[in-house]
């Protein structure tokens, strides 16, 4: 993909009270929007994926083909979101955004059973929501798994590996995409993330203390931009270490960030300033690709200086690429 620094990823589908994605779309300081989430799998959801997207769907539900020879209609979860597949064609119409289909969550509901489970997944996935897709098709997917596998990993490698081989069946762009805990290596991920090659990876720094993003703030309260700093446990340059050796050597690397004290634990919090210097002193990482941001609709409340957070963030970004002070980071 092109190198570009200063992009800005933001999660929608599980706020409150969401605003519409053709809103979002709307919005010049967001350039790729994450659907969160496909939260089951076909054989917890009778033969279809099952979608969370919070207000942006029905109730009603699209009647799956049953797994393993058993139809159980009350496991159908596919639901039917009207409003959101005509938003998806005005985004497409009408900006340069790029829309991804995250799979996973933090539940323990969804699970792979081996390698076939996963090559079919990718291949429903493909066909569902792919560019032959009539009125809901995205330019890629996201794995977000937050639990560790029962298979060995098999299921998200083939899964992975899969989706990979299918877009290079179709024209156009189309990404893959991974959102780990900031762990290395994240126990649920490492496999797949080493089994094919990945464009992008939003690390989340949050939810871990540990190597998290506001362990960092706390280290370096004095920060200037350029200047020199403690890692204090922040793991982006142990996840640039960890890709070089994979497939994925090339994928820009993001800091995920909570949109507030809502998004996540309120500890994991980062004030624009302090949000604005993580970024300012890592910008100069030859891999890194900007901020990413869970979620849309607790970052577009948290507003500061008549900006929402997402907002604010852009700017920054928009300042650290003409800052010459931060041509030469020391690492």
């Amino acid at each position: 993909m092109t190198r570009v620094f200063w992009f800005l990823v933001a999660s929608l589908g599980q706020g409150p009270n969401q605003k519409r994605l053709s809103q979002y779309c709307a919005d010049p300081s967001i350039d790729v929007i994450i659907l969160s989430f496909v939260h089951l799998f076909p054989q917890q959801a009778s033969g279809y994926p099952g979608i969370d997207f919070g207000n942006q769907c029905w109730a009603e539900t699209y009647a799956g083909p049953g797994y393993g020879g058993q139809n159980k209609p009350a496991n159908n979860r596919l639901l039917k979101c009207p409003n959101l597949q005509r938003d998806l064609y005005t985004c497409w119409q009408t900006s340069t955004k790029k829309i991804l289909l995250s799979l996973g969550d933090g539940t323990t509901a969804y699970q792979l059973t081996g390698a076939v489970d996963g090559e079919n997944l990718a291949k429903q996935l493909w066909y569902m929501f792919g560019p032959r897709s009539a009125g809901f098709s995205v330019d890629g997917f996201d794995l977000n798994i937050e639990h560790p596998p029962t298979d060995g990993s098999a299921g998200y490698r083939a899964l992975a590996t899969k989706l990979r081989s299918l877009y290079a069946t179709a024209p156009g762009t189309f990404y893959l995409t991974a959102s780990p805990r900031c762990v290395v290596s994240d126990a649920s991920m490492a496999d797949a993330l080493r089994a094919t090659t990945f464009d992008m990876v939003f690390v989340q720094f949050y939810n871990t203390a540990q190597c998290s993003a506001r362990r960092w703030a706390d280290a370096n309260r004095n920060y200037a931009p350029g200047g020199a700093f403690s890692a204090a446990g922040f793991t982006y340059d142990a996840w640039t270490s960890l890709l070089a050796g994979t497939y994925s050597r090339n994928a820009r690397v993001y800091l995920g960030l909570p949109g507030s004290a809502r998004a996540a634990s309120p500890w994991f919090e980062l004030t624009v300033r302090q949000a604005a210097n993580l970024a300012n002193a890592y910008y100069r990482r030859s891999n890194f690709g900007g901020v990413a941001i869970w979620e849309a609709t607790y970052a577009s409340e948290n507003v500061a200086s008549g900006k929402n957070f997402y907002q604010n963030l852009k700017a920054a970004l928009n300042t650290a690429s003409t800052n010459k002070r931060l041509s030469c980071v020391p690492r």
